[in-house]
C-alpha cells in the first residue's frame, strides 16, 4: 500500500519541518556570520572595507551559481543526499578559515562556504512540495522561511557578539561545531523521500523552460525590483558596522552585531504582509513595503542610536514584506514553468546581495553614510516605479 503524503496529523511531517528548520538555521547563520566581524577581519588583514567585503559578497555570489546546479542535479538523483551532503561540506570550512595567514585564503573558503550552502534552499521547497500533502504545505514552508530569516539574524549577533568577547576564530570553531551536529540531526530526522520522481529530460529542457521567463516583461521588472532592493539591504548592513565604529559613535562590535535582532520583524512581518495582501491585494501591499524601507533607510542618516535602530527596524519590516510578496508574485504571474521563475527571481535575488556586498563599497569609500543611503533609497524606488508602471 502507497504511503500517503505527510500531513499535519503525522509525526513524519514534523520531523521534517523540524530538520530542515535546524539546517536552514546553520545554513543562514554561516552564510552571514561574517557581516558584523568584518571590521575586525579588515584590521587584522590590513584590508580596506571594500576589500573585506569579498568575505561576503563571494560566499553570496557563489551560492547564487551553485543554487541553479543544484536544482538540476537534484531533480535527476533525488534531494535528501544533495540536502546532508551539502550541510557537512559547509561545515568544513569554519574548522580552516581561523587557521589561514592570507586574506584570499579566507576569500577562497568563504567561496567554498556559498557553493555548499546552496544545496539547501536548492531543494528544501522541493522536498516539501512532493512529500507533505497541499493542505499542510503552507505551514512546513512558512516553518523553513522563517528560518532563513531567524539563521540570518541568529548568525550576525552570535558573530558580533562572540568575536567581540573572545575571538573571531573561535567564533568560527563554535559555529563549526553547531553545524556538525545539526547535520547528523538531520540524517536521523529527516524523512525518506517517498515521491520523488526521477527527471529524464535534458539540462537544456530545464534551461529553456526557466529562461523562457526572460521575454515576459513583467517579470522582468520583477527581477530586477527583486535585485535593487538587495543591493539596498545588503549595501546597509555590510557598512553599518564600519559606520557605527566611527566617528560619533565608536559603538563595540558586540554592540553593534545586536542591532542586528531587529531582523526580526522581517520575521514578524512576512507572514503579516501575507494576511494583508489577501485583503487589500498583492501589489498595494508589496508597494507599501518599498515606501517602508525607504522610509527606513533614509532615518539612518540622523546620527542618534535610537533613532537609527528604528530606523533599521522600519527598513526590515519594508524589506522583508516586498521582499516575500515580489517572490509571490513572480510565482503567481508565471503562466507555466512557475518553479523556474522563482529560481531566476532568487538568482537575481543574490545578484543583488553580491553588488551590495561589494559593489556599494565604492561608494562608501567615495561618499561615506549618506552615499551608501542614497544608493539603498534611490535604487529600490526608481525600480519599483518602473515595476509599477510595468504592471498597470
Amino acid at each position: 500500500m502507497e504511503a500517503e503524503p505527510y500531513s499535519l496529523r503525522d509525526r513524519r511531517f514534523w520531523q521534517l519541518s523540524f530538520g530542515l528548520m535546524l539546517a536552514s538555521v546553520f545554513v543562514f547563520s554561516n552564510l552571514y556570520v561574517i557581516q558584523p566581524i568584518l571590521p575586525l577581519l579588515a584590521k587584522q588583514f590590513n584590508v580596506s572595507a571594500t576589500e573585506s567585503s569579498l568575505l561576503f559578497s563571494v560566499a553570496s555570489f557563489s551560492l547564487m551559481i551553485s543554487l541553479l546546479a543544484f536544482g538540476f542535479i537534484s531533480d535527476r538523483i533525488g534531494r535528501l543526499g544533495i540536502l546532508k551532503w551539502t550541510l557537512v561540506l559547509s561545515s568544513i570550512p569554519l574548522f580552516l578559515m581561523p587557521m589561514v595567514e592570507s586574506f584570499y585564503t579566507l576569500v577562497l573558503l568563504r567561496l567554498f562556504v556559498g557553493i555548499f550552502s546552496a544545496g539547501l534552499p536548492a531543494v528544501a521547497v522541493a522536498y516539501i512540495t512532493e512529500e507533505v500533502a497541499p493542505n499542510s504545505r503552507g505551514l512546513a514552508v512558512t516553518i523553513y522561511i522563517a528560518s532563513n530569516a531567524l539563521g540570518g539574524m541568529a548568525g550576525r549577533v552570535f558573530g558580533g557578539f562572540w568575536a567581540d568577547a573572545y575571538t573571531w576564530e573561535s567564533s568560527f570553531y563554535v559555529l563549526g561545531v553547531f553545524g556538525l551536529i545539526i547535520s547528523a540531526l538531520c540524517v536521523m530526522v529527516l524523512p525518506k523521500s517517498q515521491y520523488f520522481v526521477s527527471s529524464k529530460q535534458p539540462y537544456s529542457q530545464d534551461l529553456k523552460g526557466m529562461f523562457i521567463h526572460l521575454k515576459n516583461p513583467m517579470l522582468i521588472y520583477a527581477f530586477i525590483f527583486g535585485m535593487m532592493i538587495q543591493v539596498s539591504f545588503s549595501g546597509i548592513w555590510v557598512y553599518l558596522p564600519f559606520y557605527l565604529e566611527g566617528d560619533p559613535f565608536y559603538l563595540s562590535i558586540q554592540v553593534i552585531s545586536l542591532l542586528f535582532l531587529t531582523y526580526s520583524m522581517g520575521v514578524i512581518g512576512s507572514p503579516i504582509a501575507g494576511k494583508l495582501a489577501d485583503l487589500y491585494g498583492t501589489v498595494r501591499i508589496l508597494f507599501s513595503g518599498l515606501i517602508i524601507m525607504a522610509l527606513g533607510v533614509l532615518m539612518t542618516a540622523i546620527p542618534n542610536v535610537v533613532v537609527i535602530i528604528l530606523g533599521l527596524a522600519v527598513m526590515c519590516l519594508g524589506f522583508f514584506t516586498a521582499h516575500s510578496l515580489t517572490s509571490s508574485w513572480v510565482g503567481a504571474t508565471a503562466e507555466h514553468h512557475k518553479s523556474g521563475a522563482s529560481s531566476i527571481y532568487l538568482f537575481s535575488y543574490y545578484i543583488g546581495v553580491t553588488v551590495g556586498g561589494t559593489g556599494v563599497g565604492v561608494i562608501w569609500t567615495s561618499m561615506g553614510w549618506n552615499g551608501v543611503i542614497l544608493v539603498s533609497v534611490t535604487l529600490p524606488l526608481i525600480s519599483g516605479w518602473l515595476f509599477y508602471r510595468k504592471i498597470h
